[in-house]
């Protein structure tokens, strides 16, 4: 288990996306951020909804 860096929750790093956002921010988490591993999968989707929304040259 480790730690959120975003929210502090503790989450396994170990999962697999299971929704398309948090597919999405695992994506951005490993080509934009180099914080892949780092955040839970609540984060993950979080930032994988905005990017889907707000950066149509990486999701178009």
């Amino acid at each position: 288990m480790k730690t959120c860096a975003v929210c502090g929750k503790e989450f396994d790093p170990e999962r697999l996306p299971a929704t398309p956002a948090e597919e999405a921010g695992a994506f951005m988490a490993r080509e934009l951020w180099a914080d892949a591993g780092e955040l839970c999968p609540e984060c993950l989707a979080n930032r994988g909804t905005l990017g889907m929304m707000y950066c149509r040259e990486l999701f178009g």
